[in-house]
């Protein structure tokens, strides 16, 4: 079921992915008859969570839902890397509303994704990002802050993607053979002594460095 969620900046529309595709035109334009109250003239975040978009069909959610509810759309969000790519190629805006951002920071409010991101899902956050569950293999994140995974973390992790080398990335099960902090990329090998351990990744004298989670009393660190 599509939920409206308000808060202090926009209206989110939330579209689950479980829906099926053929559904949801025909969803959204009951979403559109019933809540068109609250649509009407709304700054709208519109999230369809892991669902890969076509162009086809993104068109129809255009034409049959965003035009015709006369809302203004802040975000476009999708856990699909190829869907997040088919947005920015269509001008489309994405991420979290720009008026959300900490005032002389340049960072957002941290993002918490409570699932699990699977091979082609990617994510992308101006701001920390905290992932409560796996990071699969061919899943990516990509965050202007830290990066917290609280499950197994295999796929791509980029801490501080524009160059800040004092973001960090935390991870309960490091199954990793490459992390990116800031400028720097650290290439991991499965013989190491913290694969499988709970580390905490970082970068000293421009070298990136393999430590011990927090408040754990191991002997881990290394540098890649």
């Amino acid at each position: 079921m599509i939920q409206l969620k308000g808060t202090a900046e926009a209206l989110r529309c939330v579209v689950p992915e479980t829906i099926p595709e053929a559904d949801l035109p025909g969803e959204l334009s009951r979403v559109l008859a019933e809540g068109a109250h609250m649509l009407s003239g709304a700054k709208v975040v519109l999230d369809f969570q892991g669902r890969n978009l076509s162009g086809g069909l993104l068109q129809r959610i255009l034409e049959g839902f965003v035009w015709p509810g006369g809302m203004t759309v802040l975000s476009w969000k999708s856990l699909d890397g190829a869907t997040l790519e088919r947005f920015k190629a269509a001008g489309l805006p994405v991420g979290e509303p720009v008026s959300s951002v900490r005032k002389g920071q340049g960072l957002q409010p941290a993002l918490c994704l409570r699932r699990s991101l699977r091979s082609g899902q990617r994510v992308e956050h101006r701001g920390d990002v905290v992932v409560c569950g796996h990071v699969n293999d061919g899943a990516e994140v990509f965050a202007l802050g830290h990066v917290v995974v609280l499950g197994r973390l295999q796929g791509l992790v980029h801490a501080g993607m524009e160059g800040d080398d004092e973001a960090t990335v935390s991870v309960r099960v490091f199954e990793a053979t490459q992390v990116r902090i800031g400028c720097r990329v650290g290439s991991m090998d499965r013989g190491a002594p913290w694969w499988g351990h709970s580390v905490l990744v970082s970068v000293e004298e421009d070298s990136v460095v393999v430590g011990d989670w927090p408040g754990t009393d191991g002997d881990l660190r290394r540098e890649r």
